[in-house]
């Protein structure tokens, strides 16, 4: 008998996304490795990303971290969980590199990226990269533990007609 390993993973469709209309592209790829047990959009606050981010801002640059809350602050983002074996690994095989620039073609990232982390670095401002996904189990508990306010917990089987 072959045990197979299910685990979820919590996703973030960022706002750049949401601007460029890819939430429902990127969610009929996603819907492909899994079951999504919930899907929010939701208004970020400063204290909701900076919690988010803890760990990779602790030791930037004040810029860093104003480039991150700019991005995202006050925007709209949709929170996904998603559920399937192996997922983590899956899911991250599927959005690609955070620098979209080097992602391949057949992931998120590589087929709908249009920025670099030169190109937003000589801008002053966060890398324009679509989506976030766990990208271990100990993060995955760390970032779905976090402030949750404004998150509509529901099993959402159809992501087709997301409101407001």
């Amino acid at each position: 008998m072959i045990n197979k390993m299910f685990e979820e993973t919590l996703i973030i469709l960022k706002p750049d996304c949401l601007e460029r209309n890819l939430e429902d592209r990127c969610l009929k790829r996603l819907e492909k490795l899994g079951e999504i047990t919930l899907i929010s959009k939701i208004n970020v606050s400063a204290n909701q990303i900076m919690a988010h981010y803890e760990d990779n801002l602790k030791d930037k640059p004040e810029n860093i971290k104003y480039r991150v809350l700019n991005y995202f602050v006050n925007k709209e983002v949709i929170v996904i969980l998603l559920r399937g074996e192996n997922v983590i690994a899956n899911t991250r095989k599927l959005i690609g590199a955070s620098d979209p620039a080097k992602s391949p073609k057949g992931t998120i990232r590589g087929d709908w990226g249009i920025d670099s982390y030169s190109i937003a670095d000589a801008s002053d401002r966060s890398c324009y990269n679509i989506i976030h996904a766990s990208d271990s189990e100990v993060n995955y508990i760390r970032e779905k533990n976090l402030d949750r306010s404004g998150l509509e917990y529901e099993n959402m089987p159809s992501f087709r007609g997301i409101s407001s």
